[in-house]
């Protein structure tokens, strides 16, 4: 029986506040509200993180071609790509920056 009068309770609890916030402008503003500042943050954010991965990216790529022109000079064959950590985080962030900047 008590737990028959709890989920009445509840029940009946949950229909006054769902409806009196649907119904309510001054929630429905601040909902609006909410969205859109947290899909600001989301875009800035985003847009941060591409940004320093794309820096990241750039310092490591210039560290392997600071090392790689420093060796030699004369015409070679093609190097293969970075091997251990550099070439690992270069590459990763080849592909980060593709997944979250879409190109």
């Amino acid at each position: 029986m008590n737990q028959f009068v709890q989920r009445v309770a509840n029940y009946v609890a949950n229909e006054i506040v769902i409806k009196g916030l649907a119904n309510s402008k001054t929630f429905q503003k601040f909902a609006v509200r909410t969205n859109q500042q947290y899909e600001e943050v989301a875009k800035k954010g985003t847009e941060n993180i591409a940004k320093t991965l794309e820096e990241m990216a750039q310092e490591q790529a210039g560290k392997a071609a600071a090392s790689a022109s420093s060796a030699s000079t004369h015409l070679q064959p093609p190097k293969p790509p970075l091997r251990g950590i550099p070439g690992f985080f270069v590459a990763f962030f080849k592909e980060l920056k593709k997944d979250v900047v879409g190109g």
